[in-house]
């Protein structure tokens, strides 16, 4: 595998995490050794890590691009981490990466995974880039209740909720054994309420910016995504600007990018490369 995680730091300017970074979280860069002319930004999700994304960096750099993928502040560390970053926290990381790449590329395309997908969105308005992929963007979400998030979050720091490990995925990345349990049990095992007010904050941000997003966009849909509904791609592909295209996956889940369904996964992957070549 052609990574490395030797990167430039993009989050100095913004939340500094007080717990050890993980393994798996680690940002990552895969550049040619004749460095391309055209550069892929790559963005992880809500309480995700840069892990997640490997997968579609290994086949767009298969393709020709050099590819990065910050970790937004707070994620990949520890709940109090994540507890205190803030939506501008992960959405500035991701503009100065974008910043600092447009400095060394001709070009510079957006990936983004579910509220990676948001944030792509605000960035790709920002830097007026040229092409854009969202795997299950987080535009909509009606599973969170906004009226309740925005009173609970004053008053509830964490609410436990069920979660266990599921040995069916599988991931890309080099982590340690434990990565998966650790996070799950920092992360995946609670719900943050003023957490989930800063993705709110992200989301609307992003929904804002859709009407003079000028970047052709390619938005995937999965039908098994319990998170993420196809409305979501409808407001993609609704947009005035730009070229804009709407694939629905049906066995595919919210977790594209190491999807349990290899076929979905594929699909998913075949086609970000497709549209960004």
């Amino acid at each position: 595998m052609h990574i490395s995680y030797d990167v430039f730091a993009w989050n100095t300017n913004h939340y500094q995490d007080k717990a050890p970074v993980r393994k798996c979280a680690r940002a990552w860069q895969m550049v040619h050794e004749e460095r391309s002319p055209k550069a892929v930004l790559l963005v992880h999700g809500f309480s995700g890590y840069p892990g997640e994304v490997i997968r579609p960096g290994l086949d767009l750099y298969d393709a020709g691009f050099d590819c990065f993928a910050p970790r937004l502040p707070g994620h990949g560390t520890s709940g109090d981490d994540f507890l205190a970053s803030k939506a501008e926290d992960w959405i500035g990381t991701i503009y100065d990466a974008y910043a600092h790449l447009s400095k060394s590329y001709a070009s510079v395309y957006l990936v983004g995974h579910s509220m990676g997908g948001a944030i792509a969105t605000i960035i790709a308005d920002a830097f007026a880039a040229q092409r854009l992929a969202l795997l299950a963007p987080a535009l909509l979400i009606p599973s969170i209740p906004v009226w309740k998030i925005r009173i609970v979050r004053h008053f509830v720091k964490r609410l436990k909720v069920a979660w266990k490990s599921d040995p069916e995925y599988h991931f890309y990345y080099e982590g340690d054994k434990d990565d998966d349990e650790f996070l799950g049990s920092e992360y995946w095992s609670y719900t943050f309420p003023s957490a989930v007010w800063e993705l709110e904050k992200v989301r609307r941000q992003a929904v804002a910016c859709l009407d003079h997003l000028g970047a052709d966009t390619l938005v995937i849909s999965g039908g098994l995504d319990k998170t993420v509904p196809q409305a979501a791609s409808r407001l993609v592909l609704e947009k005035a600007k730009g070229k804009n295209k709407h694939l629905h996956i049906p066995a595919a889940s919210h977790l594209m990018p190491y999807d349990k369904d290899l076929p979905a996964q594929n699909k998913a992957m075949e086609s970000v490369v497709s549209w960004l070549v």
